[in-house]
């Protein structure tokens, strides 16, 4: 290991891109080293993950949904070790501090599978550590502030009762007794541990995600608002207008496509959508259903995604949850591509009239109006990719994240040293 700069240890469960939280670890990891530290990961062991040597600190992998489906005593334990204490994780994690010297730890999304039996080890050392914020696991037993049986958004877990009460009675995740009811038990688990209080500093990637953890009475003082950022460079700016509309990531209820689907339909605009998911199928119904011109891509990245991204006359963002910054909107924008929305959550902070629209989610009519009021405006389409560019340099640039990032690291450490 290098001795120059900070040795920083990010932790997610997962170690190749799939989802917000592992894509900004491998992203931030990235920019940490073009800057001179030296960041490493500790997660789970997939076939699908990165090649590193730090793989061999990695715990095992687990599907919870595999193992809730063979509705075996054996999976169910599994289950619920990976969901409180898993030994294995505080072993590994134990053994990777004893071998390498580690300045700061920058926890992402880990609480699910490799649970908050790491803490401990790290704290023991002294070394201090941040915590980015993807979701509401903190505050919401289901982590992202919805209810899989309403298919709503839902806020009502807002206090320590509701959080170990509401879940059971409402089915909100999974739609599940028992998947609800394990994630009330790990609410009150959480509550019990107290994870926060070994945390120097919690990092916001938006206003909403820090608001919405106040309502719900979180003690915030520790949070501090950094915005996640883009890549710029790697994309090059193709303003001039598409010929389709353009969604990018997961294939869930949440996402709320089967809306935009319909309103791709009403508008009669041909749509192209990249992604898999548990709803890709009900989709690809839907759109034969509705008589629609819809491509699905499958999942897409890198040169591919861009590539598609760069066809794309308007992307589409109709998430009916709480997206707190979607990804995806700032890889648009580093496109040079407008982006229209759900006035919900942390798409407002990003959705301004000189970079694209806003609509109601949850219903087909208004992302059908929002499409048609600017499709035909193509010196308007250009304006708002050229703005939209500008952000994507200069507001959500790697540089401006990283100089955050650092000051945080170092007032860490520093904290930690005169404590």
């Amino acid at each position: 290991m290098r001795s120059k700069g900070l040795n920083i240890l990010i932790v997610n469960t997962l170690y190749y891109p799939q989802g917000g939280a592992p894509i900004y670890g491998l992203k931030l990891a990235e920019i940490l080293g073009d800057a001179g530290q030296n960041a490493f990961p500790f997660s789970m062991r997939t076939p699908n993950n990165i090649k590193t040597p730090f793989s061999k600190y990695f715990v095992d992998y687990i599907d919870f949904r595999k193992e809730f489906s063979q509705k075996r005593i054996t999976g169910i334990y599994k289950v619920l070790t990976r969901t409180f204490h898993y030994g294995e994780a505080k072993k590994k994690i134990e053994w990777l501090l004893s071998e390498n010297r580690v300045d700061i730890v920058h926890l992402n999304n880990f609480l699910h599978y490799l649970t908050l039996s790491i803490i401990k080890p790290i704290k023991r050392r002294g070394i201090p550590i941040v915590w980015s914020i993807h979701d509401h696991v903190l505050v919401c037993p289901n982590t992202n502030l919805y209810n899989d049986r309403t298919g709503k958004p839902c806020a009502k877990c807002s206090g320590f009762l509701k959080r170990i009460t509401y879940p059971a009675i409402t089915r909100c995740k999974k739609d599940s007794i028992g998947a609800s009811a394990i994630a009330a038990a790990e609410a009150f688990f959480i509550d019990f541990m107290e994870p926060w209080k070994a945390v120097s500093k919690f990092i916001a990637p938006s206003e909403f995600i820090l608001e919405q953890h106040r309502r719900m009475g979180f003690d915030v003082s520790k949070f501090q608002i950094v915005h996640n950022f883009v890549e710029a460079d790697n994309f090059e700016p193709h303003y001039e207008p598409g010929d389709y509309l353009f969604y990018f990531g997961r294939l869930s209820p949440e996402k709320g496509v089967e809306y935009l689907i319909q309103a791709a339909a009403i508008a009669k605009k041909p749509l192209v959508i990249a992604g898999v998911g548990p709803s890709e199928r009900y989709l690809k119904y839907l759109a034969e259903h509705w008589d629609v011109d819809v491509t699905f891509a499958g999942f897409l990245s890198g040169k591919k995604l861009n590539e598609a991204i760069y066809g794309a006359r308007i992307v589409v963002l109709p998430s009916v949850c709480y997206e707190n910054a979607p990804l995806m909107v700032l890889e648009a924008f580093a496109a040079g591509k407008p982006v229209i929305g759900s006035n919900l959550g942390g798409i407002t902070e990003l959705l301004t009239e000189d970079v694209g629209m806003l609509f109601e989610p949850g219903n087909a009519y208004p992302i059908a109006e929002a499409i048609d009021e600017i499709w035909n405006d193509e010196p308007g389409l250009r304006k708002m990719g050229m703005n939209a560019r500008k952000i994507a340099l200069t507001k959500f640039s790697p540089k401006n994240h990283l100089d955050k990032v650092l000051k945080i690291y170092n007032e860490a450490i520093a904290h930690n040293g005169m404590a």
